[in-house]
């Protein structure tokens, strides 16, 4: 039988002949869609073995409804139920609904009962049951029944170990079934490989709704306008409105139902494996099923025709059979959520923040207006918004998917359920796929009484040293790395090894409500899982550390994703593994640690308070400790780093030169702190609001990133002095590069003979034989693994059928202009065909002299003599040449040995390129400039110049950095030409224009770059800086522009020194157990503890520091809380830099009263008065309206959809003219667009939110800060 490797998306399963059928959808190595059948896998549960009760359940028989259930099969099989032996029948059932009808009756039975034989007839109904039966183990009368609550189809691919997005290999045959892609019938299904991971097919759509005012979407009454489909080579706005427009991806029908019919045919024809939306469950689906339910459309969009199936009522789900439906809005809130900068996710802050894009600015309430007028300009705006959503929907699930789908590897759940789980859910599924692994019984849900008792249960807390209120200096603050899940491990956590008989006397848990150990001499099934994460996750990052691998990235996010959820999993009061007593000893041995710390701390004279840059992808020059100048981003540095690495730094002398790196450092970027993007005529920085970089006015002076504005002049350097390593005559050996996926694919070959599939004399044994075969297989001598020791000349992949190139390619002004050719005009591609992948190296222009110059150097180096390709490209009217070369280790050579790269966004200079003799850069750039640049004069100045644009931005670095380095000459007016300014396409930002030119600003080895904008960009969880030594900057590469590098790293506690404080952290290492560990977060020269209202101890989260650079690090205050208005959080935050930036509470006190007397004459904006808030729930479902309830009806008034999570905004206007029945604070709620500066209520501000944002910091210093405000009218504290 043959066998078919695809991978799997999809599982479902149906009744057939009284029998259940598995249907396994997919995709083939060549994108062929495919279900796979099997019907060889019965549902089953198990019940713990007692003497007589497996004669009782065989005979078992269940009518119900038309329906017979009953036992097929019984089993004896041992397991392990919380690491304890347990001895069980397991019980096979003729279908899946059969194992909850057959375990009502065992659930009903007697205990006596199974003892002694029935007298009974074992044929049940449903009206005799005992469904008062108590859930789980066990019923009353103590039989235990196990496993009954795992759907089918989970447990088919948990028992078969399979992975979904995973290949997986079936015996099969073809046969006939209704269905829109071949069925094979399957057996011996396994999985064949998990580190290969599909490359779906994507569609994403986006509807625009009919919606009136005051009145609730509602699609049993509104209509679907327009509908947008985004995927690969498809962009579509189906409408039923026609008007004039000459947007091409307009699609014209007749009527709403015709949108729909055509929506049923773009899925049809486009087969996508998946289909993605935001917010698709619970709206734009369930909204096209009601209006395609009025008009009777059949939506049959599942690949086996079943319809679209919408489950839920409160929180929806839609599934189409075979095709995977992902609510990207789904996984985002629920898995990334936590870690994102923004509170509000909705689709305009999620693109901003994860694509830097946002929607298009409509006013989405005049849809309607436009649509019933028929207004042709404002219908295309919302065309347009409506097919701009669905291509952001496309982007965040392409960008999110290799994290959604490494989860469900780790998980082992479809892709469908991912972004549908919580945390606990995730974890749980994953111990249950471990289990199976571990022959351990999966214990049951709790029911619903179980899980009301666990939940009145509460875990004592972590402990955090509470310092008195007050203003500190010198401050450090330290944590320990994954705290929860590292004790877990280290302390062998698990249900079973609690309380173990061997090691009752040993050291127990310093927990003080009760006596709890572990066992130190058998590792425990979660202990085990959690520690099997933890060091996954070491073994990824230390291979991430040696080269950048997006999946072993995303696979890492989702390890740590899973042991960090770990510790509440514990305690989850819903889960299967639920163990409190494990949650209580991890927050015993937490408190235990971090005393233990304190006590240290204290014993060596540290006094204790609490305990509780660029961005990553910044581009930096280095040279590695062999020489080589390399390009990397700042981040991968980090994760990278080696004694010995350089970069480039402007020294005292005013040479650009590469200095010794001392170390990378990263910093957390608190939400407190800004990235901001500076452009500049001659490059762009990214930095820190709070980050130095070098400005010019009369001299060089260092200027933080929020005190720059446009027009001020940041420094471009040029001309670095670079020493020569490679020379013309360098010999490249293929066998010592670095091919990454290739290297063991490719071998070395004595010959480069090539053999037919034909029958011929063999050359080395002289035998008439059919020779690929013969050679491949019997002449193995002729070829190697890739060996620098071998004497074999020739490279070429495992067959002998494909052609080879040489091994050595020697370094020579032809070579280097071709790989400059290969930047501008060439390409390399592995694409499927249907005798496998055709490997290409492909060179392409107008110009055949060119393509001739090309073919020469080639053919010449191969011993070949191919043909150039001649086309006539209708799009542009011209003939086009081509000359390609087909075989295997050309594209790595390529792409990684001589470090070109892949593809427009992605290509790049060739490392040794850049410290080349001259004449060698020379020649590269001629290449690249040959195919992609311009060379003309100006016709200004009678000036030569060279142009060109890129959409890598790291060729575009790198050739600025080779031009900057070369003798260029001088302009028409005697300028040395040594600069390159940059501009960026506004249509299509990542194409960037180069200019190489003289400045008029220009100074020795740099010139001045006026800033042209600087905005804010979506925020890091990390940044990082450069120490260099004997310098305190360094060369951010896009431009060239000169930063300034971290002054101090470690920490100064009060008399103490930094290398005290980093004895300290290895003194406490060396006594921690297992994998726990120490960290030092920062080292912060002031600080600010805070009391509550009802304490007079700090509270534990309500701090505020300052480091080093001013930097704040804010905790608990109304900045970080979304609650709160604008006005309030900039107050506090001035306040809290004042006081301890300048160590002057008067002086804050000062600032806050010039903020009271602006706010009553109306200066501050009306902007800043905005309050956001959440709405939790339904609008009707409020008892007592507030502001933000008030001003969601308001918002629903204008036809905004709002429900539970959406981000309310609103101002609090004057009671003036209002009537005096209506004085409520929910009265005067109003939308920001609905008031102009003079309406707000500047006395509500004051006294609401000004005030108590900055008292109880006032309160530290005994300062009333009321004595500052003159009352005015009648408004009261908290009048909400």
């Amino acid at each position: 039988m043959p066998k078919l490797q695809f991978y799997l998306y999809d599982i479902n399963y149906k009744i057939v002949g009284g029998k259940p059928v598995i249907y396994l959808f997919g995709t083939t190595l060549d994108g062929q869609q495919v279900c796979i059948k099997d019907d060889s896998f019965a549902p089953y549960f198990y019940v713990e073995e007692k003497e007589g009760l497996k004669e009782k359940i065989e005979k078992l028989k269940v009518e119900e409804e038309n329906e017979t259930f009953y036992v097929t099969n019984i089993e004896q099989e041992n397991k392990k139920l919380l690491e304890k032996e347990i001895a069980l029948l397991k019980i096979f059932v003729n279908v899946p609904k059969a194992v909850n009808a057959i375990r009502e009756i065992i659930k009903a039975w007697d205990i006596d009962e199974f003892e002694k034989p029935s007298k009974n007839s074992q044929t049940h109904h449903k009206s005799a049951l005992n469904t008062d039966a108590k859930q789980g183990y066990s019923n009353p009368s103590g039989i235990k029944i196990f496993e009954y609550d795992i759907s089918f189809t989970r447990r088919y691919i948990i028992d078969k170990n399979l992975l979904p997005m995973n290949l997986v290999q079936a015996e099969c045959e073809k046969i006939i079934e209704q269905s829109r892609v071949p069925v094979y019938s399957g057996k011996k299904i396994e999985q064949f490989n998990e580190d290969q991971s599909p490359n779906p097919k994507i569609l994403s759509f986006d509807i625009e709704t009919y919606s009136q005012k005051n009145k609730r979407i509602d699609p049993e009454n509104q209509s679907i306008l327009m509908l947008a489909v985004y995927g690969q080579n498809l962009k579509k706005v189906i409408t039923w409105k026609s008007f004039k427009t000459n947007d091409e991806t307009i699609e014209f029908v007749k009527s709403e139902s015709e949108v729909i019919e055509r929506f049923k045919e773009i899925i049809s024809d486009y087969k996508p494996d998946i289909i993605t939306g935001y917010f698709s469950d619970g709206f734009d689906f369930p909204f096209i099923k009601t209006r395609a339910k009025k008009y009777k459309t059949k939506l049959d969009l599942g690949l086996d025709f079943s319809e679209l199936h919408i489950e839920g009522k409160k929180i929806q789900t839609a599934e189409i059979t075979g095709i995977v439906h992902v609510d990207i809005f789904k996984f985002i809130k629920k898995i990334m959520g936590r870690s994102m900068e923004t509170d509000v996710f909705t689709l305009d802050a999620v693109s901003n923040e994860i694509l830097g894009e946002h929607k298009h600015e409509v006013e989405i309430g005049e849809l309607t207006s436009a649509w019933d007028n028929s207004d042709a300009e404002s219908l295309n705006k919302f065309i347009k918004y409506n097919l701009h959503d669905a291509e952001l929907v496309f982007n965040l699930c392409t960008k999110l998917l290799p994290n959604i789908i490494e989860l469900v590897k780790i998980v082992g759940l479809p892709l469908f359920d991912i972004p549908r789980l919580s945390f606990s859910q995730l974890v749980e599924w994953y111990v249950i796929r471990q289990a199976k692994q571990a022959n351990e019984l999966i214990p049951n849900k709790p029911d619903h009484r179980e899980q009301e008792i666990r939940f009145k249960k509460r875990i004592h807390g972590a402990f955090v040293y509470e310092p008195t209120p007050g203003f500190y200096e010198n401050i450090a603050v330290f944590d320990y790395r994954s705290l929860y899940p590292s004790i877990i491990a280290s302390h062998n956590i698990s249900p079973g090894t609690f309380r173990c008989e061997c090691c009752a006397d040993k050291k127990a848990v310093p927990y003080e409500e009760a006596r709890y150990w572990f066992c130190q001499n058998k590792k425990g099934f979660v202990s085990r899982i959690i520690e099997d994460l933890i060091t996954r996750r070491a073994r990824i990052k230390e291979m991430l550390k040696k080269q950048k691998n997006p999946l072993l990235s995303a696979r890492s996010d989702a390890l740590k994703l899973l042991a960090n959820s770990f510790y509440g999993y514990l305690g989850f009061s819903a889960a299967r593994w639920y163990f409190i007593e494990g949650a209580e000893s991890t927050t015993a041995f937490g408190r235990h640690y971090i005393k233990k710390v304190i006590s240290k701390a204290e014993e060596q004279g540290f006094k204790v308070l609490y305990s509780d840059s660029l961005p990553h992808d910044r581009m930096i020059f280095v040279k590695t400790p062999k020489g080589d100048i390399k390009l990397k981003k700042i981040g991968e540095l980090y994760e990278n780093f080696k004694e010995g690495y350089k970069t480039l730094s402007y020294d005292t002398g005013g040479n650009v030169t590469f200095k010794n790196i001392l170390q990378v450092i990263r910093h957390e970027l608190g939400k407190e702190n800004k990235l901001l993007k500076i452009n500049t005529k001659y490059g762009t920085t990214i930095v820190t609001n709070q980050h130095s970089v070098y400005s010019y006015t009369d001299g060089m002076k260092l200027t933080k990133g929020e005190d720059l504005k446009k027009g001020d002049y940041l420094i471009s350097l040029t001309k670095p002095e670079l020493s020569i390593k490679y020379f013309e005559g360098t010999i490249f050996d293929i066998a010592e590069m670095k091919l990454r996926e290739y290297s063991d694919k490719l071998f070395l070959y004595k010959d480069d003979n090539k053999f037919p599939p034909k029958k011929g004399k063999c050359p080395y044994c002289g035998k008439t034989v059919y020779l690929s075969t013969h050679v491949n297989l019997q002449h193995k001598e002729r070829k190697c693994k890739l060996n620098k020791n071998s004497k074999f000349k020739f490279v070429g992949a495992d067959t002998a059928l494909v052609g080879k190139i040489p091994r050595y390619w020697k370094l020579d002004e032809e070579l280097a202009w071709l790989m400059g050719f290969y930047c501008a005009e060439g390409s390399v591609s592995e694409s499927n065909t249907k005798t496998g992948i055709k490997h290409l190296l492909s060179f392409g222009g107008q110009d055949i002299n060119l393509i001739k110059k090309v073919k020469k150097i080639i053919d010449n180096r191969i011993g070949a003599n191919l043909k150039i390709i001649e086309n006539f490209d209708k799009r542009i009217n011209k003939k086009m040449y081509y000359y390609r070369l087909q075989r295997v280790p050309i594209v790595p050579l390529f792409k990684y040995g001589f470090d070109c790269g892949k593809g427009s966004e992605f290509k790049r200079v060739p490392f040794f390129i850049f410290n080349a003799e001259e004449k060698l850069k020379k020649a590269f750039i001629k290449g690249y400039l040959d195919g992609d640049g311009q060379k003309e004069k100006d016709k200004r100045y009678l000036t030569k110049f060279i142009r060109f644009s890129t959409k890598s931005k790291e060729l575009a670095i790198g050739l600025q950095f080779l031009l900057k380095s070369l003798d260029l000459g001088k302009n028409h007016f005697g300028k040395e030409i040594k600069h390159v300014s940059w501009s960026y396409r506004k249509d299509k930002p990542k194409i960037c224009t180069l200019r190489v030119q003289s400045a008029k600003k220009s100074e020795n080895n740099f010139c001045l770059a006026e800033i042209r904008k600087i905005e804010q960009v979506p925020n890091e969880k990390y940044v990082y800086d450069l120490e260099v030594k004997n310098s305190h900057n360094f060369v951010d590469a896009e431009g060239m522009i000169l930063v300034h590098n971290t002054d101090s790293v470690f920490l100064l506690l009060d008399k103490k020194t930094k290398n005290d404080a980093i004895k300290f952290v290895e003194q406490v290492n060396l006594d921690l157990p297992g994998i726990m560990e120490l960290d030092y977060e920062n080292y912060y020269p002031a600080g600010i503890f805070v009391s509550t209202k009802a304490k007079e101890m700090g509270a534990k989260k309500k701090y505020a520091l300052i480091d080093e650079k001013n930097n704040l690090k804010i905790r608990g205050f109304e900045t970080v809380r979304r609650n709160w208005s604008f006005i309030a959080k900039e107050v506090q935050k001035e306040v809290l830099k004042i006081i301890l930036k300048d160590k002057d509470a008067k002086k804050a006190a000062e600032y806050v009263k010039k903020m009271i007397g602006d706010l009553r004459a109306n200066k501050i904006p009306t902007d800043k008065m905005v309050i956001f808030t959440q709405l939790q729930k339904e609008i009707s479902e409020y008892a007592s309206a507030g502001p933000h309830v008030a001003a969601a009806q308001r918002m629903k008034d204008k036809g905004i959809d709002v429900g539970p999570g959406s981000m309310i905004k609103f101002v609090i206007i004057k009671g003036d003219g209002i009537k005096k029945s209506t004085s409520r604070i929910r009265d005067r709620v109003r939308l920001l667009e609905e008031i102009s500066q003079k309406d707000y209520d500047s006395e509500y501000y004051i006294e609401n939110q000004i005030l108590p944002s900055v008292e109880r910091i006032f309160a530290v210093f005994s300062i009333d800060i009321l004595k500052f405000v003159e009352k005015q009218g009648q408004s009261t504290l908290g009048g909400w």
